[in-house]
């Protein structure tokens, strides 16, 4: 196996192998990226490169190759990218968008404080309450046998919980302003990812809807942090904790600014993500039936018909190995960047200061040297004994390094939460068998709608 970085060798080879056509690169990387990756890999191995426009671009698949860059030299790759840069302009400086260094730090030190396991738990009562809401109003559409789109449900579900959370925004007004301009935000973003011919700047009818639903979350954003500033009582929710963070360096608070980024971002990305893993559960649940069972049993023993709690997520042992094994198959994070700061060596090539590096966890989970059968969906790969056998670097649902998603205890306790409240109430069943694939985009949603009907269960919570 080639080496997996190190000092650099003056006999390392200066240019990882690629495709030459720049100008065929550049459109199959847009159109599909995750099979053209495919094929990248198949012909030219786990380091090689290729022109994206007038960008040679080197491209990581081997998990320790990747280790090296975001954990063992994190130091030496930041996220100087275009990629890195756009998200910048779109959600402001926020600790997921920020490029590194002394601000990087700064951020995340003040951050971190808000994600511990005791603040979240305390959160985790904003989100059963608005969980429970939701699928009471499920059980009106399952009364009357409507079939229930899993994506479009799990998004108004997830943001709903996030807002709540995040910054207890329950006026129903203004949640169903916000989440129209959410859904804006998200339809032309993504409209323009998939053909960007003109810079969001140039006002297109579609550009303006952009920015004009951009600057309505703002304003939404900028009236919740004014209410609680002038409230000042602490709401038990994530921008409350932001609010009374004091940086023990510095002994400043966040500005209105700061605040106003690091919600932003954290909404957007954080129901995105988890509406996304939410829909590739369920759907899997539909095409397993045993696996379905399985989770029932074991939220029926471990709940005995009351509602979950957040303390109940570490008891749900084998529901947790679903949504591992729906973050391995669909990771949302499923492309990285980085732009190494100075010279490095990575699988016996030259990798030269100012060269962008990508990485696609949706191609190393399922790398063949560390998984058996990866298209196959199997939850027990992840089960204790599996889990302590396997290379830790060759599963990154969450990112990995100091950069690694710091939400990470919030999302898979909102996950959790959902799945088990919803397997006491209901049975899923696919409304169609019809094969869904991953759509590439910002995050990996299905490339068609997943359609389900909701089946009533004799085991209820109350």
């Amino acid at each position: 196996m080639p080496g997996t970085g190190s000092t650099v060798n003056p006999k390392s080879r200066s240019t990882p192998p690629g495709p030459a056509n720049f100008v065929r690169s550049t459109m199959s990387f847009r159109r599909a990226p995750l099979d053209w990756l495919g094929n990248l890999f198949t012909t030219y191995g786990d380091v090689c490169s290729f022109r994206l426009a007038t960008n040679r671009i080197v491209v990581l698949n081997h998990p320790h190759h990747v280790k090296h860059v975001l954990q063992q030299k994190a130091g030496n790759y930041n996220r100087s990218t275009m990629a890195h840069k756009m998200a910048r302009n779109l959600f402001g400086q926020g600790l997921a968008t920020v490029e590194g260094g002394p601000e990087w730090r700064r951020q995340r030190r003040l951050m971190q404080p808000s994600f511990h396991y005791q603040r979240v738990a305390s959160m985790s009562e904003h989100m059963l309450a608005v969980i429970r809401a939701r699928l009471d109003q499920w059980d009106e559409l399952v009364a009357s046998n409507e079939v229930i789109n899993t994506n479009e449900e799990m998004r108004r579900l997830t943001l709903r919980v996030v807002a709540r959370a995040l910054f207890a925004l329950e006026e129903e007004k203004v949640v169903d302003r916000f989440a129209q301009a959410i859904d804006t935000i998200d339809r032309e973003l993504t409209a323009y990812m998939q053909m960007p011919l003109l810079p969001l700047s140039v006002p297109t009818a579609g550009h303006r809807r952009f920015w004009s639903s951009h600057q309505i979350v703002e304003e939404i954003i900028d009236y919740v942090i004014t209410k609680h500033l002038l409230d000042e009582v602490d709401r038990g929710d994530l921008l409350s904790m932001l609010i009374q963070t004091v940086d023990e360096e510095t002994g400043e608070r966040m500005s209105n600014e700061q605040l106003r980024d690091q919600v932003f971002v954290m909404l957007f990305a954080g129901h995105e993500t988890g509406a996304n893993v939410l829909t590739w559960v369920f759907y899997r649940l539909g095409l397993h039936p045993d696996v379905q069972q399985r989770v029932q049993q074991e939220v029926d023993n471990e709940l005995a018909g009351r509602p979950p709690t957040i303390a109940d997520c570490s008891k749900l042992v084998y529901t947790r190995t679903v949504v591992d094994e729906a973050q391995r198959m669909y990771p949302q994070q499923w492309q990285g960047w980085r732009r190494a700061l100075e010279d490095d060596e990575i699988g016996g090539y030259r990798i030269p200061a100012g060269t962008d590096i990508f990485f696609s966890p949706y191609h190393m989970h399922r790398h063949p040297d560390f998984w058996e059968d990866p298209d196959e969906f199997r939850p027990d790969r992840f089960i204790p004994e599996e889990t302590a056998k396997r290379d830790r670097s060759s599963y990154i649902p969450f990112g990995s390094g100091p950069h690694v998603c710091i939400g990470n205890q919030f999302a898979m306790s909102e996950m959790l939460l959902i799945i088990a409240s919803t397997v006491q109430r209901y049975r899923v069943e696919l409304a169609s068998r019809e094969l869904v694939a991953p759509k590439q985009l910002i995050t990996l949603g299905p490339d068609k709608p997943i359609n389900v009907r909701l089946m009533p269960r004799n085991r209820r919570s109350g």
